[in-house]
């Protein structure tokens, strides 16, 4: 380990808004949690994190911005976040601390919808399909965030990975949550906000190399649904009501929703209505409704050829050569489950 990020992890432990709470502080109680804003900040203004800071850009960029909210960043690698840190400290910053952990521990650091809002900066894509469950959109990781958001608290999502980011808009419309704004080129877009006007060390490095930056905002409320959903007369909205209901971590099939619905030879059918859901407001699982072997014949409606894999393996579903593996085991059919 080189002398500059020894010096690094001994500067963060001075620091006063630096915590490197062990996992037994967390699981005793830590000290801020449901505390932040009246006993650490002392104040009662808006709660900010930024999982996976890395240096801390966006946590000290939007603390200066506003000065009436409070900043939190949180990483595992202390020698990255002391940068963040250090400018904390060299710029008065009152309303800005660190927290060196990883991710899926963030519930022991808030309490039950104690954030506000979110940030989430160009984290690891996690590529391998071992991997996906540790990418920061993944289930596991949307579960923790709904826990400790204040609803209708906002996601902000920046990555410069097409496949992630696909991945991502999926999840957001999987769990029909209230999508807000995204696009696949940030800054040829007609987006005002934030998140242009903070760019990260990598974010720069990305952007030099003509690579476009992906950009996803959404509330962890869901949408209501919506009644104006393209459709092949009433059908498609049966369909969909019928997609609605099928569990996390379970499929069906073409045939047996149009079975349900009383007309067994509109499986084709089914299917367009699958295809024409990607452009629906409102958020449909369609990627949980595959043919009658279980293979994914719907894989290329997704925005990538892989997404629809991807967000099965993410509820706990095995696939090989684009076919669910044990198909049985996973099957929801409408007919005898409604």
């Amino acid at each position: 380990m080189g002398k500059n990020k020894l010096a690094h992890f001994e500067e963060n432990k001075s620091f006063p808004h630096f915590f490197q709470p062990s996992y037994e502080e967390l699981v005793k109680g830590f000290i801020w949690k449901g505390n932040w804003r009246s006993g650490f900040f002392k104040n009662n203004n808006a709660l900010v994190i930024e999982v996976g800071c890395g240096k801390g850009e966006y946590t000290v960029g939007l603390a200066k911005k506003y000065p009436d909210k409070n900043f939190i960043g949180i990483d595992i690698k202390g020698a990255r976040m002391w940068r963040g840190a250090r400018t904390a400290i060299d710029e008065n910053l009152k309303n800005v601390a660190f927290i060196r952990l990883k991710i899926e521990l963030l519930m022991f650091c808030f309490s039950n919808c104690e954030v506000d809002e979110i940030w989430i900066t160009f984290p690891d894509p996690q590529p391998r399909k071992k991997e996906i469950r540790k990418r920061l959109t993944s289930p596991r990781f949307l579960e923790i965030y709904h826990n400790i958001l204040n609803p209708p608290g906002h996601v902000h999502l920046k990555t410069d990975n097409l496949d992630f980011y696909s991945y991502s808009l999926e999840q957001v419309k999987s769990n029909r949550f209230k999508l807000i704004y995204h696009t696949n080129d940030l800054y040829h877009s007609d987006f005002s906000g934030d998140a242009p006007i903070i760019q990260t060390h990598y974010e720069k490095i990305f952007l030099n190399e003509g690579i476009p930056i992906k950009y996803i905002q959404f509330s962890m409320k869901q949408a209501a649904i919506n009644t104006s959903e393209p459709t092949e007369g009433s059908f498609f909205q049966k369909v969909y009501e019928v997609a609605r209901m099928i569990p996390y971590g379970r499929v069906t099939s073409y045939g047996s929703i149009a079975a349900f619905l009383g007309s067994k030879g509109s499986a084709r059918m089914v299917g367009w209505a699958m295809n024409a859901s990607h452009s629906a407001l409102d958020s449909i699982p369609a990627h949980r409704v595959v043919n009658r072997n279980g293979m994914l014949t719907g894989k290329h409606h997704f925005g990538g050829p892989d997404i629809m894999k991807q967000l099965l393996e993410s509820e706990g579903i095995n696939i090989l050569d684009n076919k669910i593996i044990d198909f049985p085991k996973y099957f929801w059919d409408p007919m005898t489950e409604l």
